[in-house]
């Protein structure tokens, strides 16, 4: 697991705001917003990392995104990225979307891999349904080939 929160001097995670359009402030959390909140959170990683995005499936199977990106060490990774609240933990499960996946993957000549990353509301009350503009830690819990 890897913490996507810049951290204060004291290492004490710095929650990361949820940009969102004023008119869904406050409001739930569509499916395709938490991953797309998710795939943000991700790029900035690769970023941080010294990896390049090449390209960005917006319309993917099961509401998760699949980016293809270059990793530092200039390998073609294509990545279904998916996010959920904590508690739970996205994990990789072989289904028809693996298939889109190897598919794609084959014609970009690039790994197929899974990115899981988990969100938790910062503030005291907890919330079990994320909200657009909320803060938020976040967590990289896997990023493997597939």
């Amino acid at each position: 697991m890897f913490s996507l929160n810049k951290l204060t001097d004291d290492d004490i995670p710095i929650p990361i705001t949820h940009i969102c359009k004023p008119e869904r402030l406050g409001k739930e959390m569509t499916g395709l917003e938490l991953h797309e909140f998710g795939l943000a959170l991700f790029m900035t990683f690769l970023v941080v990392q010294d990896g390049k995005l090449i390209a960005v499936n917006m319309n993917p199977e099961n509401g998760a995104t699949h980016v293809l990106v270059e990793n530092p060490e200039k390998v073609l990774l294509y990545v279904w990225v998916k996010t959920d609240l904590s508690p739970n933990i996205p994990v990789y499960v072989p289904n028809d979307t693996h298939d889109v996946i190897t598919e794609i993957s084959r014609n970009y000549r690039a790994i197929p891999s899974f990115a899981s990353i988990t969100i938790s509301c910062a503030s005291k009350e907890g919330n079990l349904i994320p909200k657009c503009g909320s803060e938020y830690y976040a967590v990289l819990n896997e990023l493997e080939e597939i």
